[in-house]
């Protein structure tokens, strides 16, 4: 019997028994769905992930006084260490030739006013001069503060969006004075507009010199150093003249061990993956599971299917049909079931990603590896499970099985 004559009676058993069929292919819509969905978020999130580290550039890396915790002793051990300052930040941009620009960052959370109005718990960005190259941000109105308001200690500020909205309604905020916690900051400019992203608003922040941060927010000294190098070949160079530097000025020994962290988006993106990785791990076990027990139907469903044919078996057989006729023949029927679950699981699990994607903050980006990896799974769901009935029905005596009633 050819291919299609095999899969067209699958199809026909599959409208001839619509419930029973749609009850035996559940299972692998389920798990099917479930796979599709899960990475559909996961590459979301990755890509997201990787084009926010790498929107600055793939050159930039982090000096703290903390580094990554993922232990009680770490962060016990962090706390030891001595304070980033902007000093520090300072020697740094002196002393790193392979560095392009050096960023001191500090932050914190105030109300900002303006006249009668009050926009409540933004956060208040504490940087230096240079910061839009560091965190991604075009000021499109006005301008950004530069190394002379930082030194001298300023009172100016750079705006968000939807801070200027609430506060400017259609007044333009250039030049205007806001009340920032218990100071008063002259407005240079205004960023783009970001949006929403995973829940959290981008544009809900105020940026101001760091020297005019930290004298304000004297319970502050400690700075994270945000560091870009003239290009990415050499990165390890002012990775490592950024070190040199600093340990000298803590005068640590030879052997002795740095007393600040170096983070570079390698870091950032591999411990995102090991935390998304077990999410997906257990997702996907989950999936399985119910990948299984949707073989495990399929099968008594095709056991059930040799049994109501015996006799058309038997009929075949003495027609002259071979046993690997019969055995491909209920291999391709069971293989057309799971695969036709699996395609629906496939356009259910794309839907469910795409509509989250669309009503909600999370991510969500359906790739065709997802897609190949669901046809792949289905398809050998309805091989290795449909090989016992088809096996069954090909060992079939043919005489026996014309007597079967």
């Amino acid at each position: 019997m050819i291919l299609r004559e095999s899969v067209g009676i699958a199809l026909g058993a599959i409208r001839a028994n619509k419930l029973r069929s749609f009850l035996t292919l559940l299972g692998t819509i389920i798990g099917v769905a479930a796979v599709i969905a899960v990475l559909s978020f996961v590459e979301g999130l990755n890509r997201y992930v990787s084009e926010k580290l790498l929107a600055a550039g793939s050159n930039v890396f982090w000096v703290d006084k903390y580094g990554i915790i993922t232990s009680q002793e770490a962060w016990e051990d962090a706390m030891k260490r001595r304070d980033i300052t902007p000093e520090d930040a300072d020697v740094l941009r002196e002393g790193v030739p392979h560095a392009s620009m050096v960023v001191a960052m500090a932050s914190g959370n105030t109300n900002v006013r303006f006249e009668e109005k009050i926009v409540r718990s933004i956060e208040l960005r504490g940087r230096s001069a240079g910061f839009e190259s560091v965190d991604d941000i075009t000021v499109v109105s006005g301008r950004a503060f530069n190394e002379t308001d930082d030194i001298r200690r300023r009172l100016v500020c750079v705006i968000a969006p939807e801070v200027a909205d609430e506060l400017f309604d259609r007044k333009d905020p250039i030049g205007q004075t806001v009340r920032v916690g218990a100071q008063s900051y002259e407005v240079l400019g205004v960023t783009e507009r970001k949006g929403s992203v995973l829940g959290q608003n981008q544009d809900r922040y105020v940026w101001i010199p760091i020297r005019t941060f930290l004298k304000h927010h004297t319970d502050r000294r400690n700075v994270d150093l945000a560091i870009k190098s003239e290009s990415q070949a050499a990165l390890p160079l002012a990775q490592q003249e950024a070190r040199n530097i600093l340990r000298a000025r803590r005068h640590l020994r030879p052997g002795q061990a740095d007393d600040f962290s170096i983070t570079t988006s390698d870091n950032v993106m591999d411990l995102y993956r090991n935390l998304t990785g077990g999410i997906f791990v257990v997702t996907i076990g989950v999936a399985s599971i119910a990948l299984l027990v949707g073989g495990i139907v399929i099968m008594n469903i095709m056991l059930v299917s040799v049994t109501e044919r015996t006799r058309e078996i038997g009929i075949r057989k003495a027609l002259g049909a071979r046993r690997r006729d019969v055995l491909s023949q209920f291999l391709v029927e069971s293989t057309t079931l799971s695969l036709a679950g699996g395609l629906i699981g496939i356009l259910l699990g794309t839907g469910i990603a795409l509509l989250v994607g669309a009503i909600s903050p999370l991510p969500a980006a359906v790739s065709m590896p997802a897609v190949i990896m669901g046809i792949a799974m289905s398809s050998i769901i309805g091989i290795f499970f449909g090989s016992y009935p088809a096996a069954r029905a090909a060992r079939l005596d043919p005489i026996e099985a014309l007597r079967y009633e």
